[in-house]
């Protein structure tokens, strides 16, 4: 008999133990971030930004291992050489897990304002959703551009606009960030009116 598919929060689970397990500085970006901070959707990878030492390449790839992913050291060397990232396979037919080991300012800005939350009973650190919204945003496809709008409609009135508005002009998507702000915006009022004439007059 063929293993039972390991779930999406099984993949993460792993994926957060071998990283926390060996110290090494991570967030969880993209679809767990989407999940998290907005509306629930399948996902067939597990994406993570991390900051990988050299030497800890050898310990990661055996402890991925493990845990049973399709981990490969040269794989790995040659991602971390290159700035690029790493696709692990599950081996048990889950979601792959998708390790970027590029710097630069988006990455910085990431791993610097990452959240820890509580999540199928255990802690992650995940992308913040300002960034979330900036980076879905700047990547640009039709399901990015719906994730990012999840993201806001959710998270609303716990956004720091400021901040995210100001790394969506150095991302340089800013007018794209003002349209969907305007978009969700109408959808937010279009859901409280709905909600308000289900109410029914008080009194």
């Amino acid at each position: 008999m063929p293993p039972k598919r390991r779930s999406l929060a099984a993949v993460v689970r792993a994926a957060e133990d071998v990283l926390r397990g060996n110290h090494v500085e991570h967030v969880f970006v993209g679809a767990v971030s989407v999940i998290v901070f907005g509306e629930p959707r399948t996902t067939r990878d597990v994406d993570i930004v991390a900051r990988v030492p050299e030497d800890k390449v050898a310990d990661l790839v055996k402890h991925f291992r493990r845990k049973g992913f399709l981990a490969s050291e040269y794989d790995f060397r040659a991602a971390l050489m290159e700035g690029g990232h790493c696709s692990l396979d599950d081996s048990r037919f889950g979601p792959r897990i998708d390790l970027a080991f590029g710097g630069g300012a988006a990455a910085e800005r990431t791993l610097r304002t990452k959240i820890a939350v509580r999540w199928h009973g255990f802690s992650i650190p995940v992308a913040a959703p300002e960034t979330t919204v900036v980076m879905k945003l700047k990547f640009g496809s039709s399901q990015d551009i719906e994730d990012a709008f999840g993201i806001l409609t959710e998270q609303w009135n716990a956004l720091d606009f400021a901040g995210m508005r100001d790394f969506a002009a150095r991302e340089r998507v800013l007018r794209d960030l003002e349209a969907l702000e305007e978009r969700a915006r109408t959808s937010i009022r279009r859901r409280s009116r709905g909600r308000d004439s289900r109410q029914g007059p008080k009194g």
